[in-house]
């Protein structure tokens, strides 16, 4: 199991911090510094937590985990990073977060869901840590550095959960989230008012943010040959404006046959269909909320003939046709 190498660089800003050279720490764990600037590079997990808790150890501060978002910069993550800097709103920008977790880590589990109050983002890294304090503070802090570039500095979510138990000293955990701390709960939780999360992000570019979106697919696919879910989509969002996607078109691409690529979309119990759907529907939602884009440029980029075809699926999405839709955000 490995994580995205870049992502250490926050650590090796916050060692500079406290006055310790990195380079021995990372040396020693046998990690080359130059991988913290190659975009393609991954380190095992087991030499990342030891790295984490040798510095975590040499810095002596109780709340290392949580200071570590004093560093983080969205581009730690990439192209993904980027992309999340242009989303739309702090919906897009989680449904990416979660959509690709697997970048940052292959079995880390980012899960969304809304109670008609409230947008809820549980994180589940799914491996045994070596201390699950620095872990779980590290995640949390840099959601919340995540939000503040995009949402502005004054964000703050409704309340943030921890699965460990309270320490002694909680003064730096409300003084970073400014919001009620729950300690000893069932799951790492971030949890936002639901009008927050719709709200149009100012600097916002929907085109850089698929354009990255697109990277981090290639990225993926790139990385694990077998993994026909990624191959499909990055195929799909490839064809998608050019009007020509179809399942015969995807396959192609992939230098193989449709029927073999059912087989294959079978097997991880999906379709093409679902697929394509999928994207379009995630794709429409973000265009929508773009008031430069006409509903038939938005009907072109989904790969529909007409507008009418595109009327009828969004509202088959969400209840409602695009024009009203734009009508609620407005």
């Amino acid at each position: 199991m490995t994580v995205f190498a870049p992502t250490l660089g926050v650590l090796w800003r916050q060692l500079e911090s406290y006055g310790i050279d990195p380079r021995p720490l990372f040396v020693e764990e046998g990690i080359d510094p130059e991988t913290l600037f190659d975009q393609g590079a991954r380190i095992s997990i087991q030499k990342y937590q030891r790295l984490d808790l040798k510095a975590a150890e040499q810095s002596g501060d109780p709340f290392f985990g949580l200071k570590g978002a004093e560093h983080f910069r969205p581009a730690h993550l990439g192209s993904l990073g980027v992309a999340w800097l242009a989303s739309s709103s702090l919906r897009t920008a989680f449904q990416r977060l979660s959509r690709y977790a697997q970048v940052i880590q292959e079995k880390l589990i980012i899960d969304l869901e809304e109670d008609g109050r409230f947008f809820k983002v549980a994180i589940d890294a799914q491996t045994p840590l070596l201390n699950e304090r620095i872990r779980e503070d590290g995640q949390l802090a840099a959601l919340i550095k995540m939000c503040r570039t995009i949402a502005g500095k004054d964000f703050k979510p409704v309340k943030v959960c921890f699965r460990q138990e309270e320490p002694a000293d909680t003064g730096y955990y409300y003084e970073l989230f400014r919001c009620p701390v729950e300690f000893g709960a069932k799951h790492t939780l971030f949890v936002i008012a639901l009008g927050e999360v719709d709200k149009r992000l100012t600097g916002s570019n929907d085109q850089l943010a698929r354009l990255n979106e697109h990277i981090v697919v290639k990225y993926l696919a790139h990385r694990e040959k077998a993994d026909i879910l990624n191959r499909v989509k990055a195929a799909i969002i490839d064809k998608l404006s050019s009007g020509g996607v179809s399942e015969a078109s995807v396959a192609e691409s992939l230098h193989m046959t449709p029927r073999n690529m059912h087989r294959k979309l079978q097997k991880e119990a999906t379709s093409f269909k679902v697929l394509l759907t999928e994207i379009r529907r995630e794709l429409a939602q973000q265009y929508i909320q773009d008031r430069t884009k006409t509903l038939t440029e938005i009907s072109f980029l989904l790969g529909f003939s007409e507008v009418s075809s595109f009327s009828r699926a969004y509202k088959g999405w969400t209840g409602h046709p695009p024009s009203e839709a734009r009508q609620i955000l407005a």
